[in-house]
This record gives C-alpha cells, sequence and structure tokens, in this order.
C-alpha cells in the first residue's frame, strides 16, 4: 500500500515537471527565445576563389555568453563547411578575432587572431590545402599588410613590420613655429 502511495506521488511530480517545462518553452517561444541557448550567426561578404565560396562566420553567445568566435567558412558542391586545415576538428574553439578574406595576386588570405599564437595572416594558393602561416604583429599589421596585397606589394616579415613601426615610432617631433 504504502509503495502505491510512493509510484501515484511520482508519477504526479513527472505530470507537472512535464507541463512546466512544455509551459516554460512555449512561454520562451512567444517570447521569441528558447529554452536552451545557441549562438547567434553572423556570416559575413563572401568572396570566389577558384570556383569555391569563402567568408568568416561569427558565433555569438550560445553556451558561453558573451563570447565571439570566428571561423573561415569554405563551400563546394553546395556544402559548406569549416575550411579543415584551420579549423582541424569540430571541436576547435575557433578564433578570437578577424578579418577578410581578401583575393589578391590570385591567392587568398585571411587574417585571425588565434588565442595561442596571436595575429596570423593564411595564404591560399589553391583552394586547398593551407599554403602557409604568416605571423603578424598584431590588427593594425594585418590591415596594413592587406593594402599592400590589393597594390599588388609582397607580404612584409614580422622583422620587416618591427623595423617600419620602430623608424614611424621614433620620429623626430617638429616643433611648430609659434614656440
Amino acid at each position: 500500500m504504502a509503495v502505491a502511495q510512493v509510484m501515484l506521488g511520482l508519477r504526479s511530480l513527472l505530470v507537472k515537471l512535464a507541463i512546466f517545462f512544455m509551459m516554460a518553452a512555449l512561454l520562451a517561444w512567444a517570447l521569441g527565445g528558447t529554452l536552451f541557448p545557441r549562438p547567434e550567426i553572423v556570416d559575413h561578404s563572401r568572396v570566389t576563389f577558384q570556383g569555391t565560396e569563402w567568408w568568416l562566420r561569427m558565433l555569438a553567445g550560445g553556451d558561453q555568453p558573451g563570447a565571439v568566435r570566428w571561423y573561415l567558412m569554405e563551400r563546394t558542391g553546395g556544402k559548406s563547411f569549416l575550411q579543415p586545415s584551420l579549423h582541424p576538428d569540430e571541436a576547435h574553439p575557433g578564433w578570437l578575432d578577424a578579418t577578410g578574406p581578401i583575393i589578391a595576386s590570385d591567392r587568398l588570405y585571411v587574417g585571425f587572431q588565434d588565442a595561442r599564437s596571436g595575429w596570423q595572416i593564411a595564404v591560399f594558393e589553391q583552394a586547398a590545402p593551407l599554403t602557409r602561416v604568416v605571423p603578424v604583429l598584431d590588427r593594425l599589421a594585418v590591415e596594413r599588410q592587406f593594402a599592400r596585397l590589393k597594390r599588388d606589394l609582397p607580404l612584409q616579415t614580422i622583422d620587416q613590420e618591427r623595423a617600419i613601426r620602430s623608424d614611424v615610432l621614433d620620429l623626430p617631433t617638429i616643433s611648430s613655429p609659434d614656440e
């Protein structure tokens, strides 16, 4: 008799929990949300390189509120996927920041910031595989290198970038005629 009472109580509890979650899901849906967070996805402008579409995808939020992750996407034959040479597995956390992709001198370039390696530029001479990754100082250096590439100038090494930056920062100040 006591076991039957416990079973009836558990059944009643399960029914109430099911109704509660169903009502919560309906309320979340009516308010335009969801019970389980998913990231917002923003696809940036696409470029076509050797018959394949490439673009940056930004994911914000989801399981990590406020977190932003960037991925290089590729579309071949009607199927979209993460570029495998830069995102080797599905568990890849993505990049902290990214810029590009641009096409210059029959090559595809994308700049990205990795948590371990800092800012880098990925160079693709063909659609796959990745040709090389060039380290750069920071986001400013990436944008500067992209401007050079658009003018058909070659990428500079990180040492050349440091030398140019130190030359600019060490310029003598010119006093105004009023002084």
